[in-house]
């Protein structure tokens, strides 16, 4: 399952009408760090207006920011999930400003994003490939799904380090789950390039990125 967190993945136009048919796609919206009380209620009010996804193999997910997730969760129609915008990877404990899976799960999360390029690049944060897995592998074992992000950068694009970049990002959660683990993570690829600066990935170089990283995955794990 790899898809934009930011918009509905165009069905791959390489894949079997089998292999299609066996694929749960996957929608996501991040809301970053935006909105309101009231900005949220309009939000939910219309996503719940929306016809039910039942039978449509396919699964829908939100991230509000940490303040509204228990209130999201709370009004939300429970065939769409919430899911945090990061997790802290300790137990319970004196991390001050940090939010662990405990406390996710009890207001009601599904999943966790991690390793969202913001995170990964923003210069006060700088999340390490390693330190992303991490977050991704302490998630699992609390009982969360994860979204795990991976992308390149404008740079790394042009020099034909796309696949490359994408990989070793996978590489470092492969070496952390076990191969059954990956049922419950879903793979979030969004070239980092196209975001807020104009240029525009197109449905091909995304689904090209997925080909790639899903034959990279080892046979018998991964999505």
């Amino acid at each position: 399952r790899l898809p934009s967190l930011a918009a509905p993945a165009p069905r791959p136009a390489r894949v079997t009408p089998s292999a299609a048919a066996a694929r749960t796609f996957f929608v996501g919206g991040n809301w970053k760090s935006n909105g309101s009380t009231a900005a949220f209620a309009d939000l939910i009010a219309a996503l719940n207006a929306h016809p039910p996804l039942d039978g449509a193999a396919v699964e829908a997910a939100v991230a509000p920011p940490f303040p509204y997730l228990a209130s999201t969760r709370e009004k939300l129609r429970k065939d769409i999930a919430v899911a945090s915008q990061n997790v802290y990877p300790r137990a319970p404990g004196a991390w001050t400003g940090e939010t662990n899976a405990e406390m996710l799960k009890d207001v009601g999360c599904t999943y966790a994003v991690v390793g969202h390029s913001e995170r990964r690049h923003i210069p006060e944060l700088k999340e390490s490939d390693e330190f992303v897995a991490e977050k991704a592998k302490f998630a699992l074992d609390s009982g969360l799904g994860a979204i795990f992000c991976i992308g390149e950068l404008l740079d790394e694009r042009e020099a034909g380090k796309t696949v490359e970049v994408c990989v070793r990002q996978m590489a470092a959660l492969a070496k952390v789950i076990s191969p059954a683990e990956w049922d419950n993570v879903v793979v979030a690829y969004e070239p980092v390039w196209a975001i807020g600066t104009g240029k525009v990935a197109s449905p091909e170089q995304a689904q090209e990125v997925h080909k790639d990283v899903r034959e990279w995955l080892p046979p018998g794990g991964g999505p």
